[in-house]
């Protein structure tokens, strides 16, 4: 079964775009309390959760190409 949001992917297994990912989106988040966007920045934290919970889960030694 595929997952709506499924992080596990070659993209990712470079760290910086899993920080940029996670910046952005608690970024956007943030940007979106400032603003007082309560719902938006609750979308957008909760993504942000989310992919942080997931490359957490994730095993990203199998894309080293094996070593």
């Amino acid at each position: 079964m595929r997952r709506l949001i499924d992080l596990d992917h070659a993209f990712f297994a470079q760290a910086w775009r899993r920080h940029l990912t996670l910046g952005a989106c608690f970024g956007w988040g943030l940007f979106e309390v400032l603003l007082g966007n309560l719902i938006w920045a609750l979308i957008f934290l909760g993504l942000g959760a989310v992919a942080l919970w997931q490359f957490r889960q994730i095993d990203w030694s199998k894309y080293d190409g094996g070593h």
